[in-house]
């Protein structure tokens, strides 16, 4: 067999999750080859909403002013209502994510942007950065051993068959592709729940209610909800039943009509359906998220129903994992063991996640097909997003004598559903802990005259964020990297004689440690290791530390 073509990634499926990756990985300076099976990018709008931690990852990569000028900004998305129809009085409005005062979370709110305006915008930015996109691309065949993978491609208009090999292989191609199937890994989970019709189609009326802007609502009158959408278009979402002998080619045009009609509460002249396609409402969480060499990413890993709207985030956040932990191995900073934490740590946060869009799901979508679960209480939109805690081996213990009674101090617990699934320790974003496994807290600094947010520390390696009541760690910190300079490690002193200002003063609290501690920070921005006070040997549990957050051998030996 002739191999055509070599690259160190290849990604399977040009969607949001493949973009996402392709994304993250070009930035980090990994040539990577994409293929996907349609001709194009998509023209479905489909996902919309994404959170701040999907827009802190994409302005982590300088995108997310070009994203929120292509969308619509939090602040302006509108309420969710429900409704009976959209010309009856009496709307009840639900609480959203996007209406919370994020300031103190993170220094980018949420926005809306739908998917077919956001993956031109991630494509463009990846190819700039070296990524190599192929579509009208099929995998027909996946063979891996100990040194790689050999990919079979074949091009969909010629039949032309090729092969391509990969150090690994990352599998972005959907819930229905042939990755996961090509590698045996099965699913768990409620599974199909029901069926709807999502019907595309333009209208001209103003997307308010009672003079209060909707950003989705849903509508008693056809069961489903509607939306909506970039460029004056709109999106109705219906439930059919199969079991009834319901079929998609039963949403004519002229039953589209009426739909949008009994939706909208009236006649409206202006309504032209663009699209109408069937979509399952499901939900699974494969069994792993790798094997050998092949790791799954968002659809390919995880189905939800769009209630909440954390599918397609949740995706993207699979990608920005998994990518750093992919640069790091393949530029020879970390050992291969830091990608078997790919899988112990997105898996859980993915089930917590699924359980939490079925807490949130009108029974209405079941559409007579299928039985919600039962399921735990509805957390905080902005806990789901941003509170998840990791565990894993890329995190090491903290280096304090209470480090077992501060792992088990969370306020939310671990809401998990039946018989364990989804179980995932959470913490509430507004109160911080600083733990390992954490996301690192947000805080309004200032460097070189300038406001800054921490998070904008972080990415290039891993960060050692210390105080200024002791000059011990910056020199622990000088002797590992000089020792170790591959890992990229860069320390912080903040303080009013350090690097940052902390222009708040919650620098302490929100992480945890005193005047002598320290934070060490991944290059996802999730803490890794804290030292709430200094150890005896600051250098010899810094290099540890490292070693432990990077799959290394032990440093300084």
């Amino acid at each position: 067999m002739t191999i055509e073509t070599d690259t160190p990634v290849l990604i399977v499926g040009g969607g949001l999750a493949g973009l996402s990756t392709a994304l993250f990985l070009s930035h980090r300076g990994i040539s990577c080859l994409l293929v996907e099976r349609s001709p194009g990018l998509s023209a479905h709008p489909r996902f919309r909403g994404l959170t701040v931690r999907s827009m802190e990852l994409y302005r982590s990569v300088g995108l997310a002013e070009r994203i929120q000028a292509t969308g619509t900004p939090g602040g302006d998305i509108g309420g969710i209502a429900r409704v009976k129809n959209l010309a009856h009085p009496g709307a009840v409005w639900e609480k959203t994510a996007w209406e919370d005062d994020t300031a103190r979370l993170s220094p980018v709110d949420a926005c809306s942007c739908d998917q077919n305006r956001l993956e031109p915008i991630l494509a463009e930015d990846a190819r700039r950065h070296g990524a190599v996109l192929w579509f009208g691309v099929e995998l027909i065949g996946l063979d891996q051993n100990g040194d790689g993978v050999l990919a079979l491609l074949r091009e969909r208009s010629s039949g032309a068959e090729h092969t391509v090999r990969a150090r690994y292989v990352v599998a972005a191609d959907g819930s229905g592709g042939p990755s996961r199937r090509l590698l045996g890994i099965g699913r768990n989970g409620p599974g199909v729940l029901g069926h709807q019709v999502s019907i595309v189609f333009e209208a001209d009326i103003p997307p308010e209610l009672d003079g209060r802007r909707f950003g989705a609502c849903y509508v008693e009158d056809v069961g489903g909800a509607l939306l909506p959408r970039d460029g004056g278009l709109w999106q109705v979402s219906v439930s059919y039943s199969p079991d009834k002998g319901e079929r998609p080619e039963d949403f004519t045009e002229s039953r589209c009509l009426e739909l949008i009609e009994a939706a909208l509460g009236r006649a409206e002249p202006s309504a032209r359906v663009r699209v109408a396609g069937p979509w399952e409402v499901a939900a699974a969480v494969a069994d792993r998220f790798r094997r050998g060499r092949v790791f799954l990413v968002g659809d390919a890993a995880h189905v939800m129903p769009p209630s909440g709207g954390f599918g397609g985030n949740t995706g993207i956040q699979d990608a920005h994992n998994l990518a750093w932990k992919l640069a790091e191995v393949l530029d020879g900073t970390a050992g291969p063991a830091l990608l078997d934490t790919y899988d112990e740590e997105r898996r859980p946060v993915a089930e917590l996640t699924l359980i939490q869009s079925l807490a949130r799901m009108p029974l209405s979508w079941l559409g007579g097909d299928g039985e919600a679960p039962p399921l735990p209480p509805q957390l905080p939109h902005n806990t789901v997003s941003l509170g998840y805690l990791y565990r894993s081996a890329a995190l090491a213990d903290d280096a304090s004598d209470d480090a077992s009674d501060d792992a088990s101090d969370d306020a939310s617990g671990r809401p998990g559903g039946p018989g364990g699934f989804g179980e995932v320790t959470v913490e509430d974003p507004r109160e911080p802990s600083g733990r390992p496994g954490s996301r690192a807290p947000h805080l309004v600094i200032e460097t070189d005259g300038a406001r800054r947010s921490t998070l904008d520390l972080f990415g290039a390696g891993m960060t050692l964020l210390t105080g200024t009541g002791t000059a011990a760690w910056t020199v622990a910190a000088a002797e590992v990297a000089a020792r170790h300079p591959s890992l990229r490690l860069t320390e912080w002193r903040i303080g009013p004689d350090g690097d940052v200002r902390d222009v708040e003063g919650r620098w302490p609290g929100a992480y945890g440690v005193g005047p002598d501690g320290a934070v060490l920070v991944r290059p996802d921005g999730f803490v890794g290791w804290r030292a709430r006070t200094l150890p005896d040997d600051p250098a010899g549990a810094l290099a540890a530390a490292v070693a432990r957050c990077v799959g290394a051998e032990p440093l300084m030996a």
